[in-house]
Parts: structure tokens; C-alpha cells; sequence
């Protein structure tokens, strides 16, 4: 009887079928690996790409940042032109303000004669007829624009009519009467005036009315009685 030994083919097929499952782990791993790098490769590139983007928001950041540092550069500078114009132009009001004014002032006093001017004088509420010389000014004081005026008027509608001028004026505001009297004049017997006591705020121009309205000037207690 004839024996033939197949251990050492056995073995031979083992050893073949290790190899096979060796090589065939290592093809898996090479995948893996290639797989792993590819996605490595394109996660990184990703990256680079989130990186140039913040890269450049930040420099977009500083380049704004470096326009709000100027427009807040200017605006400062602006202030400071504005707080010295106002300056200036008060001023320039503070001398020839008070020539204006009194001029205005003048002028309720005065007759109107010619038509244009009476015209002008009717839109603004005044009676074009009146006769200043119904009313005399005794007294004119003014300081830090507070106003007082004092004088006579021949009847109520004469100081009526002053006070409406002085109240469309330009260069008069928050006009309040303090007092307002009938009184005998002593130089003629049985003839009867009208006492009246005033105050107001005077405007010199533009950068009192801002004044004004920043309640920077005008009396306290006169602003109560309006």
C-alpha cells in the first residue's frame, strides 16, 4: 500500500492562503490610507480656503476700523470748527446785534408812510395807521439780553398795538406785560395814559435763537409767565 504525505501540501496551501489574506489586508489598508490622505488633503484645502477668508475679513475689519477712526477723526474736528464758528459769530452779533435791535425797535416807534412798507407791516399783523406818537418809551434797559421797557401809551389799544409789534419782531421774544395802568398826567388836568412795564428777551441773531432754544439765555421767571 502506497502512502503519500499531504501535510507539506496542506501547509504549501496555507502559507499560499496567508499571503492571499495579507496582501489582500494590505490592498484594504493602502485604500484606507489613500482614503484618510485624500480626505486630509481636501480638509486642508478647505481650511486654507476658511483661512484666506478670515484673513481677509480681518484686514477688511482694520481697514474699517481705520474709516471709523477718521469719520469719528473728523467729526471731532467738526465740533470743534462749529464750537469755534458759534463763538465767532456770537461774537460778531454781540457788537452789531444790539444796533439791530435797536433799530427794529425804532422802527415800531415810527410812522409808515410809504405803501410797500405799510403793506409789509399788514402781513405781519400790525395796524399800518397807527400813530406811534400815542406812546412814549421812558425807560430801555438790556442786560444778558433781558429786556425791560417803561412808558406811557394814550389808551389800551395803542399799547395793544405796540406789543403786537414787539411780539412779530425779530429781535424781540417771550414779551411779557408786568404792568399796565391808567394814570392821571400831571401837566394836563383830566387827561388820563396808560402806564405799562414790560420785559422781554432780546435776540441779537442767528446764534441767539440757538441760545434760546438751548434755554442758554433768557430769564428763568420770565419763561414762567409765558
Amino acid at each position: 500500500m502506497i502512502r503519500i504525505n499531504l501535510l507539506p501540501v496542506r501547509e504549501a496551501k496555507k502559507r499560499e492562503s496567508g499571503r492571499q489574506i495579507l496582501l489582500l489586508f494590505a490592498v484594504c489598508l493602502a485604500a484606507e490610507i489613500a482614503v484618510l490622505l485624500y480626505w486630509q488633503s481636501d480638509k486642508e484645502g478647505e481650511l486654507s480656503t476658511v483661512d484666506a477668508q478670515v484673513a481677509k475679513l480681518q484686514a477688511n475689519l482694520k481697514t474699517k476700523e481705520a474709516e471709523v477712526a477718521r469719520v469719528v477723526r473728523i467729526e471731532a474736528e467738526k465740533a470743534e470748527l462749529e464750537k469755534q464758528k458759534n463763538v465767532l459769530d456770537g461774537l460778531i452779533e454781540g457788537q452789531a446785534g444790539p444796533v439791530k435791535m435797536l433799530d427794529e425797535l425804532s422802527l415800531m416807534i415810527t410812522p409808515i408812510t410809504d405803501p410797500l412798507r405799510k403793506l409789509a407791516a399788514g402781513k405781519r399783523g400790525w395796524n399800518p395807521e397807527w400813530d406811534p406818537k400815542r406812546l412814549w418809551l421812558e425807560s430801555f434797559t438790556e442786560e444778558n439780553r433781558k429786556v425791560k421797557l417803561m412808558g406811557l401809551a394814550r389808551t389800551n389799544d395803542d399799547l395793544a398795538e405796540f406789543l403786537t409789534r414787539l411780539n412779530t419782531s425779530k429781535h424781540f421774544v417771550k414779551v411779557h406785560l408786568n404792568v399796565s395802568e391808567a394814570v392821571d398826567l400831571a401837566a394836563a388836568a383830566g387827561v388820563k395814559l396808560v402806564k405799562f412795564d414790560l420785559d422781554a428777551v432780546a435776540l441779537y441773531g442767528p446764534t441767539d435763537v440757538k441760545r434760546l432754544a438751548a434755554k442758554e439765555i433768557g430769564d428763568d421767571d420770565l419763561n414762567k409767565k409765558n
